[in-house]
């Protein structure tokens, strides 16, 4: 079998370069391009490749290597890189056949997670040690244990907690103790997609279909026949979109857009939500017959302060992943850093730990990880591989953020912090009002919802 390779298109100097470190410390075998035309002859469809490409390029852009693209090599995974301007173009790509886009800036594991979304390996591969459940608590447990238990029986799954609590590593678990693990799993983020594009990403259109619609596209639904479809953010779906899922789970059969014909499916569903689903349906914001249908079998991951006894063993293990890729093998918590963590509250959960653990390696001088170097409560990374891709160079050192972006004087952001900085800044600008601001920003007005509501709750915004 030939070897994943990925096709990397960056005009910027500094940036291809910061992006190639990061996928040579994740092992994924790359060619970088400045340019498409240079990218063009390489695509080769007897070898398992990706084409990860800028939208802003020198002579041919990103959707016109795009549409060459999957005219040589039609089952191409395409990921558009582009920024907070060019997000309606994004939609584009997204519409002639792109598998997913990232705005700049993001975060190396951003990347590395969209290509392992998307990799054209056998479905049969085993999930990666990224995927692997650290379990000692009893809550965690416990967890685990339902989700051994479901996972041979077919039957559809809820996953609830809170923002990085994991859903997505426990929903792959499923799926790989499942008489399906030999087929593809598919994971889609409902909150990520527009409104008016999560349709035809779900259940595919045809050629002609709406404008820009050049070729017939499957959706989720049938790249997932026979495996597992993963819905994350469920509770964020519109209503009028929740009524076409019922159907189609109900039914099994999907219909493209612009299509009579249906499809059967034969998909196993498992959605997750970090919101309380029972209390949207009573507010009518999320249909109870979609809920009910839904929660088959509801299992709650539990957040990281209610495992105390998987803090440790979860630090541990992220230390040694990272120590790999970084050069760093062999590092230890020291006694005052073990209470440290086991004593902050993980507001983000496994999610935040991890990405301490990566900030502890890079800033850790010695064979110890003390406190100083876990930088917890608020303190943002200030290293080349946890600081955002899209404003570096190639040794780590922050460049200047666009105009659209506020600097910082604490070193590079994560991206969270980036994108909150500027959505609440564009807010600003328009006054406070939400629909200008969705124009300025490319979102649609759920997903500017939602955040403001996640700032509020957070602290962020206040009436």
């Amino acid at each position: 079998m030939n070897p994943f390779q990925i096709l990397l298109v960056e005009d910027d100097t500094d940036l291809r370069e910061a992006i190639s470190v990061t996928l040579r410390l994740g092992g994924v075998d790359h060619v970088a391009f400045e340019c498409a035309e240079d990218a063009l002859p390489a695509i080769d469809p007897e070898v398992e490749q990706m084409l990860v490409t800028d939208f802003r390029l020198p002579g041919m852009n990103g959707l016109q290597l795009l549409a060459q693209a999957r005219d040589k090599h039609p089952q191409l995974p395409v990921v558009v890189m582009t920024a907070y301007a060019d997000t309606q173009l994004a939609v584009q790509a997204l519409k002639g056949g792109a598998r997913d886009f990232l705005i700049k800036p993001f975060m190396p594991q951003q990347l590395l997670e969209v290509i392992a979304r998307h990799h054209p390996s056998p479905p049969s591969a085993k999930i990666s040690a990224d995927g692997e459940i650290i379990a000692s608590d009893p809550a965690i447990l416990a967890v685990k244990n339902r989700c051994e238990r479901v996972a041979g029986t077919g039957a559809t799954v809820l996953l609830t907690g809170e923002s990085g609590v994991g859903k997505d590593v426990f929903a792959k678990q499923i799926h790989q103790l499942s008489g399906r693990n030999s087929k593809p799993y598919v994971a889609i983020n409902c909150a990520a997609i527009p409104d008016n594009l999560l349709e035809s990403t779900l259940f595919g259109y045809e050629k002609g279909a709406f404008t820009g619609a050049t070729k017939a596209q499957p959706g989720k639904f049938e790249q997932a026949n026979g495996g597992t479809l993963f819905l994350d953010e469920i509770g964020e779906m519109p209503l009028e979109l929740q009524a076409k899922l019922l159907r189609v789970l109900q039914d099994q059969v999907v219909e493209r857009l612009g299509s009579m014909r249906s499809v059967n499916c034969d998909v196993r569903i498992v959605a997750a939500t970090n919101q309380d689903l029972q209390q949207r349906v009573k507010d009518g914001k999320f249909r109870e017959d979609l809920y009910f249908r839904l929660a088959v079998f509801p299992i709650r991951i539990p957040p990281l302060r209610e495992r105390q006894q998987d803090i440790l063993p979860l630090a541990e293990h992220f230390l040694a992943r990272y120590g790999r890729t970084m050069g760093r093998q062999g590092l230890k918590l020291s006694a005052q850093s073990n209470q440290a963590l086991q004593s902050y509250p993980w507001p983000g959960n496994v999610r935040e730990l991890e990405n301490a653990m990566q900030r502890a390696l890079l800033l850790s001088d010695g064979d110890l990880i003390e406190p100083n170097d876990i930088e917890l409560h608020g303190s943002e990374p200030s290293s080349a591989v946890s600081a955002p891709i899209g404003n570096l160079t190639a040794s780590g050192t922050p460049l200047a953020y666009s105009s659209d972006t506020e600097s910082t004087t604490s070193g590079a952001q994560d991206m969270d912090s980036i994108e909150r900085e500027h959505i609440l800044k564009v807010l600003k600008q328009v006054g406070g009002n939400r629909k200008e601001a969705v124009n300025v920003l490319g979102l649609s007005e759920r997903a500017l919802r939602y955040k403001l509501k996640a700032y509020k709750e957070a602290g962020f915004l206040f009436d």
